[in-house]
């Protein structure tokens, strides 16, 4: 039945591509979000750009601390024991898919509640753009496109380019990046190398029966470099690197280390492009406790291909293809004699299609989802999203949308089991599936961009561990909604004014019959920049307030906490000898997030809560 679907689908698309009356030839690149687009602003969705620019101007260490800066997007760095770094969007970090140039970049071995993709893989040097586009993408991109998407694009080799950074700050922190790139003949290649480590810093406090006592992060080093060759229509690039993190929890030290690679090879030309794609992740966890050592290794792989075209028919632009995905995971235990095979397949044609409809804009995506798994139950889904928007003669955008998701299980979700419990595992966990609402209107003006927004999120089937942390499990309901607003004024040549606005309201009910409770999110989240640049000299003052932190969940409240507020400041001085910048993050010392676990006592967990300070160096030529 399936194959009969998909070669009808292909078949329908093939039929319009061949009726087609003109062959689109694509100038600019594509925008996340969308097959068919090539400008954000004209996107029927909340979306935001961060350019190189920007990126230079910020001054951020840290790829999470940059996205931070995107109104209602919370950076959760230093919130797990390894120092992962990630973020979340409307209440969701497993269900927000991460592309990096275009290419679907999460593990097959990601864990509920925690990000798919860890930041600290992505060094902010090599990174030229950032696209963001919340909401439903799952219609356009498949699994794990729930809250929505963030397409982290890599910087292309450059003609004559030799770039060196070096940084340090308090907690022992060193940073280095060195990228050079050549031409050709119109060849062109870059290659690049990124070191960072860090020293000891505090990661939690317990207080309870037993004593009180301090656990800390110890140590964090990685190491990546790559290089990005391009010819004409063909490119490819290559990534690889390690990090490790030592730490103690409940006053025991673990340790882990990660291997990761990712392979790309693209062709464009034309109407037509396509991908293919290979990622290697590798993980060795050593946990100490009262029990004794456990060891836990995780070797995930997950290689791909996508086909897409694009053309005209009559009035509308059409968009289709098909993509292709291969997971492969191995789980293993070596102290207990453990070790599972996983291994799944999916196939998934696509279309989109815009047309007018008097003075309105339809768009139209759709996705029929295939996943055939080894050991666990198959899906199919069909995926679906309507936009509609209407541009005013002043140049403003409004837009209203609807949009199916669907988040797959991952292979560690499926294989996770606690050998204490002498459990199993659960290998009937079903997709997360639901649906988001978007409703706004954005444009841009002599001061810049803005938008303001309203979104409905629901979903069923969430999956979340087990109370007893035995296994994963599926919840039953989760849902969340706000209004994000964001605005730029450039008040005179020096003076520019950033403002973001967030009001989000998550919660998750644990079965049926119970009652909703609160997610953890802040319900505020307000963002104000202040920049200043004349000159040589660029210079800005951040704040951030974060008010109603609520957590209701079991085993974590209820609990209400302080509303918290901080401030960043930077200032940057371009010379001929390259650019200083001395940066400071929370620079008066707040605590900026607190975890209660209230049946073990009393455990405040630090969310990047200290103050730090960067002194950095920039230069190229």
């Amino acid at each position: 039945m399936c194959i009969w679907l998909i070669l009808a689908f292909i078949s329908t698309l093939a039929a319009c591509s061949l009726a087609a009356e003109e062959v689109l030839t694509v100038e600019e690149e594509i925008v996340t979000g969308s097959r068919l687009y090539t400008d954000l602003g004209e996107l029927p969705a909340p979306a935001y750009v961060i350019d190189r620019e920007t990126i230079e101007r910020s001054g951020a260490s840290k790829l999470c601390d940059l996205l931070s800066e995107v109104p209602g997007i919370f950076t959760r760095s230093r919130s797990g024991n390894a120092q992962d770094e990630f973020i979340e969007i409307r209440g969701l970090t497993t269900e927000l898919l991460i592309l990096v140039d275009g290419v679907p970049y999460y593990k097959a071995s990601h864990l509920a509640g925690a990000a798919a993709v860890d930041f600290r893989t992505l060094p902010l040097e090599n990174i030229e753009r950032i696209e963001i586009v919340k909401g439903a993408g799952s219609a356009i991109y498949g699994s794990m496109a729930a809250a929505g998407v963030v397409n982290i694009i890599t910087r292309k080799p450059e003609e004559g380019e030799i770039a060196i950074s070096l940084e340090g700050g308090t907690y022992d922190w060193k940073r280095a990046y060195f990228r050079a790139s050549a031409v050709e003949d119109g060849f062109r290649a870059s290659a690049w190398y990124s070191h960072r480590e860090e020293g000891e810093s505090p990661l939690l406090f317990y207080s309870g029966s037993s004593g009180d006592f301090e656990d800390k992060n110890l140590d964090h080093e990685s190491d990546s470099g790559g290089f990005a060759l391009t010819k004409g229509p063909w490119n490819m690039s290559y990534v690889a690197g390690q990090y490790s993190s030592e730490w103690t929890y409940g006053g025991y030290y673990q340790e882990q280390e990660n291997d990761h690679s990712r392979f790309t090879l693209g062709w464009a030309e034309g109407a037509d492009r396509f991908i293919l794609y290979l990622d290697e992740q590798d993980k060795d966890l050593v946990q100490d406790s009262s029990y004794g050592i456990s060891e836990t290794q995780v070797e995930d792989t997950a290689w791909g291909a996508e086909y897409f075209h694009l053309s005209y028919w009559e009035e509308a632009l059409i968009a289709w293809g098909i993509s292709y995905r291969n997971e492969e995971m191995t789980y293993g235990i070596p102290s207990y004699f453990v070790k599972y095979n996983r291994a799944r397949k999916n196939y998934a044609p696509f279309a989109e299609v815009s047309f007018p409809l008097q003075d309105v804009i339809v768009d139209l995506g759709l996705r029929y989802e295939i996943w055939d798994q080894d050991d666990a139950d198959d899906y199919e889904e069909l995926i679906p999203k309507l936009s509609l928007s209407y541009q005013t003669s002043e140049g403003k955008l409004w837009y209203l949308s609807a949009g199916r998701f669907f988040a797959m299980p991952s292979l560690y979700e499926l294989s996770y089991f606690d050998n204490w419990f002498a459990t199993e595992p659960n290998l009937s966990l079903k997709p997360e599936r639901g649906w988001s609402y978007e409703s706004g209107l954005k444009g841009t003006d002599h001061h810049g961009s803005w938008n303001v927004g309203f979104f409905y999120l629901e979903m069923d089937d969430k999956i979340d561990i087990a109370p007893d942390w035995s296994q994963y499990v599926n919840i039953s309901e989760f849902r969340s909604w706000g209004i994000e607003s964001f605005r730029q004024w450039k008040l005179n040549p020096f003076w520019s004014l950033n403002f973001g606005i967030a009001w989000i309201n998550a919660e998750e009910k644990a079965d049926p019959s119970g009652s909703w409770t609160e997610e953890g999110t802040p319900e505020w989240d307000l963002d104000l920049a202040i920049d200043y640049e004349k000159g040589p000299l660029f210079g800005e003052i951040r704040f951030t307030y974060l008010v109603d932190r609520k957590d209701e969940r079991a085993g974590i409240g209820p609990l209400s906490q302080e509303d918290v507020l901080t401030v960043d400041a930077l200032v940057k001085w371009k010379t001929k000898a390259g650019t200083l910048t001395l940066s400071g993050y929370n620079i008066f010392d707040e605590a900026y997030y607190i975890q209660d676990y209230t049946n073990f006592g009393t455990t405040t967990r630090y969310y990047g809560p200290e103050a730090r300070y960067y002194l950095s160096w920039n230069y190229s030529f």
